[in-house]
């Protein structure tokens, strides 16, 4: 029986210890092409994780300046809180400037504070109806558009019908011809910087996906070149292998362990650089607690990962065009190359 047609596959343990056995013989090339990639997921990461820390950051601020408003507003209607009473109506939910606000109102010390849809200490809480009776000035806070009572209603009982609103366009069922002033926390300024924050925020998108793109070219053009160079440095021992047997997918498949490997531990290595270095330069410009407590750990732990995946799978990419000019060598002529 002809035996000379078959040829048996080397295992894929086997394959994985000569791959690791040639970069550790070639550790100075593994490391510069390490390094490649270490520096495209490294610039990709530092691009994200800075983009999530300026937005953490921005978000604080914004909501600071704005509870700041809220707050300059109260106090140029009602003046020292201390000893006054005050009503609040919540519609809906209340949003982090709504609790803010609340919060540095329980801190001035009002002798009482009237609420609806709100309760726990200090609040006492009280019919709709009757919720603004003996007060000096009401907070109607929450994000429902619609709050279901007139205005003459949810203000009986007091001596100067004042309500102070934080959504402009919520629907009260007299609200044409109330009799009560209504006052507004956030007027036209404050809707135009939030749509100059919209604004910005797009274009930090394109800009995270501009640089992304450029950082995942630069990584497959580093991997390539440097597999490239590898396989012309390998010449005769690729020769020797296939002289020996070795089949053009066991050929194949040591270049691809060896891209995947550098991959992996390039891109590890890369998002700790990427990831820290950002931390460290934010951490000391705006404050430690600040960055620390504003970024959100999640979108980080995603952006990590997706980092990570993608220099993997793009080192591995890149490395099947080297492959595959390895594996379609002939035997003799890998043999007589003096490289």
């Amino acid at each position: 029986m002809n035996q000379l047609g078959i040829q048996e596959k080397l295992p894929f343990a086997r394959a994985m210890r000569i791959s690791i056995q040639g970069i550790r013989i070639r550790v100075g090339r593994s490391l510069v092409t390490v390094s490649g990639v270490v520096l495209g997921i490294a610039f990709l990461m530092s691009n994200l994780t800075s983009q999530l820390i300026l937005k953490a950051v921005q978000s604080e601020r914004e909501l600071k300046q704005t509870v700041d408003l809220m707050q300059a507003l109260v106090k140029s209607e009602i003046g020292v809180l201390e000893g006054k009473q005050i009503a609040v109506a919540v519609f809906g939910e209340l949003s982090n400037a709504d609790e803010q606000l609340l919060a540095r109102i329980r801190s001035g010390e009002p002798a009482a504070i009237r609420a609806f849809g709100v309760s726990g200490a200090p609040y006492e809480s009280y019919p709709l109806e009757k919720v603004g009776e003996g007060v000096v000035a009401m907070l109607v806070l929450g994000d429902a558009e619609v709050a279901g009572i007139s205005l003459g209603d949810l203000t009986a009982g007091m001596s100067q019908k004042v309500v102070l609103d934080s959504v402009d366009d919520r629907r009260f069922e007299d609200a044409l011809d109330s009799g009560v002033r209504r006052e507004l926390f956030f007027g036209d300024q404050v809707r135009q910087r939030q749509a100059e924050l919209k604004a910005a925020e797009k274009q930090a998108l394109f800009r995270t996906i501009w640089i992304a793109a450029i950082s995942m070219f630069v990584t497959v053009i580093g991997v390539s070149n440097a597999l490239l160079m590898s396989v012309t440095e390998r010449f005769r021992e690729i020769g020797t292998m296939k002289c020996l047997g070795a089949l053009s997918a066991f050929i194949r498949t040591l270049f691809l362990i060896e891209s995947s490997l550098i991959g992996v531990v390039g891109s590890v290595v890369g998002v700790i650089v990427g990831a820290t270095l950002p931390l460290l330069v934010y951490g000391f410009l705006y404050g430690f607690p600040t960055v620390l407590g504003a970024l959100d750990y999640g979108l980080l732990g995603l952006a990590a990962m997706g980092s990570a995946c993608s220099g993997t799978i793009l080192s591995i990419l890149a490395a099947i065009y080297p492959a595959r000019v390895a594996s379609n060598m002939v035997p003799a002529a890998a043999l007589r190359s003096t490289v």
